[in-house]
């Protein structure tokens, strides 16, 4: 059963004591609701992030899912656009702080992984958009470049309640400017923090490894590489210095 429950910009919020994955959650809860929702817990059994690697559960750290609908055709541009929402949150917290994007929507706060973002189909256009950011503590990471790190590391204290409402607001309003003035906008914002722009990188994706450079971001939020044998339009993988 619900601790609490709240409005926050479009969604009705939900928060638990526990749950395997709010990722899960968030399907029961779209299901028996027709206006959009979220759902956090304070603690996660069975997280998981892309590619099905286990998100090791920290108490104190932030785990929600909200749902949105999205046409097919927006996918990859609301990818780019929940990461940079995500970004200018941290942002707003830390001012003078390094915070950077890794595409395609993973945030670092001064070199180290603050956070993880995983969508998942619902139904037809609803999609859960599950998020994991490290407020209290970071978890090891095995078989990385980078590590994680935490806001708390960072000097920023707050609850994870607070980031979550502090993030819906953000998202809502990015969208809302999304809606109206078309992805230019945000295409623009996002390279403004992206990490290893216009430097050689490697993309890892799911059948091959590509090393070139990080030319662009296109009009639909696809990676841009530069590579010997021409310009390559990439939409998933992991990216490597």
């Amino acid at each position: 059963m619900p601790c609490s429950s709240e409005k926050i910009a479009l969604w009705q919020w939900y928060d638990v004591e526990t749950t395997t994955s709010t990722n899960d959650e968030i399907k029961k809860l779209a299901r028996e609701n027709t206006a959009p929702v979220a759902i956090s817990a304070k603690r996660q059994t069975g997280g998981r992030g892309r590619r099905g690697r286990k998100w090791q559960g920290i108490e104190g750290n932030l785990y929600f899912t909200y749902s949105l609908e999205i046409a097919p055709e927006e996918l990859s541009k609301i990818v780019c656009l929940v990461g940079l929402s995500l970004a200018k949150t941290v942002k707003r917290l830390a001012p003078h702080k390094k915070v950077q994007i890794k595409w395609p929507n993973d945030v670092f706060l001064e070199g180290g992984k603050i956070s993880g973002i995983l969508f998942e189909n619902i139904s037809g256009k609803l999609w859960g958009i599950g998020i994991g950011v490290n407020i209290a503590g970071a978890p090891v990471l095995e078989n990385q470049p980078y590590q994680a790190v935490s806001l708390k590391e960072c000097s920023i204290l707050l609850d994870r309640t607070e980031f979550l409402r502090y993030y819906l607001e953000n998202f809502a309003s990015d969208l809302a400017a999304y809606r109206q003035n078309g992805f230019a906008g945000i295409k623009k914002q996002w390279l403004e923090m992206a990490m290893n722009y216009r430097q050689k990188i490697t993309v890892k994706t799911e059948k091959d490894e590509k090393t070139g450079l990080f030319a662009a971001l296109d009009d639909n939020g696809y990676l841009i590489l530069q590579t010997s044998a021409g310009e390559e339009r990439i939409l998933a993988g992991d990216l490597f210095i």
